[in-house]
């Protein structure tokens, strides 16, 4: 077993040779929770499509489960289930929560290929293993609640077996509820299927005691480890440009972030 999932060494990456992210550096052992966290265009999304082979790395390297980014990417992309913001996902094609999930089949099958009874098998059990009823399987996607579009979308992600999840701002329009049981689903993997996580953050309060690791950005890194190191009043000020209030209390600590979109 690799020591790391992902190992990221001095990375600089971004668009027509101008870099986004600059500068970073970090370990992740395998079945961890990390939380990114930064204010809006601090490259939260640009650090994820970087580790998939989306944007281009300008200086610096990165790893995955061994396997070197850009070089090995056919390998990689079969371990990692990537679960884009809702906002990229087309509310206007009346598309089924089956034909969601199973699309993350299909997609990496080919074009021209039909399901077959083993891949609408495995669509029911991992639809049951995100906790979604059964009354959902033929409901149209854009009908669902918050909470149930984004545990689709997880679905959808692990019915490819991933051994890495990337999560881009997994609770955006979720009420507290929704995000507490996505939060237990996402703990679960970690704990039953050793699933290694990633999760773009806003607000990490109301799940920190869930989180492993923290890395906060703004273009460069800040501070990446344990919550209770990282979560700083210094480092929450270099992030954000603006005073943090940090409240601490036994093993945990709020930050008191007036941005939601922080």
């Amino acid at each position: 077993m690799n020591e790391y999932a992902i190992q990221i060494e001095n990375l600089s990456a971004g668009y027509n040779a101008i870099p986004v992210i600059e500068n970073i550096t970090f370990e992740l052992p395998p079945a961890k929770i990390l939380a990114v966290m930064g204010p809006n265009g601090a490259g939260k999304t640009t650090l994820l499509k970087a580790i998939l082979g989306l944007v281009r790395i300008l200086r610096g390297s990165i790893k995955v489960l061994g396997y070197t980014v850009p070089e090995d990417l056919q390998k990689i992309r079969k371990l990692i289930g990537y679960v884009p913001q809702r906002e990229y996902v087309s509310m206007n094609v009346p598309i089924t929560v089956k034909d969601v999930v199973l699309s993350g089949i299909m997609l990496r099958k080919g074009p021209l290929t039909l399901p077959t009874k083993k891949d609408i098998i495995l669509v029911r059990e991992v639809l049951k293993h995100v906790n979604l009823p059964e009354e959902t399987w033929f409901r149209k996607f854009n009908e669902l609640s918050g909470g149930q579009q984004q545990k689709t979308l997880i679905a959808r992600a692990l019915v490819a077996n991933p051994k890495i999840l990337l999560l881009d701002e997994p609770f955006s329009a979720t009420d507290v509820i929704s995000r507490q049981e996505i939060m237990e689903l996402l703990v679960n993997l970690k704990k039953r299927m050793r699933i290694t996580i990633i999760i773009v953050l806003h607000d990490v309060n109301d799940i920190i005691e869930h989180i492993d690791y923290i890395l906060l950005l703004n273009k460069r890194m800040i501070a990446f480890g344990d919550p209770l190191e990282v979560l700083t009043s210094e480092n929450l000020k270099k992030a954000y440009g603006i005073d943090v209030k940090v409240i601490r209390y036994e093993e945990k600590c709020i930050a008191l972030i007036g941005d939601k979109h922080a």
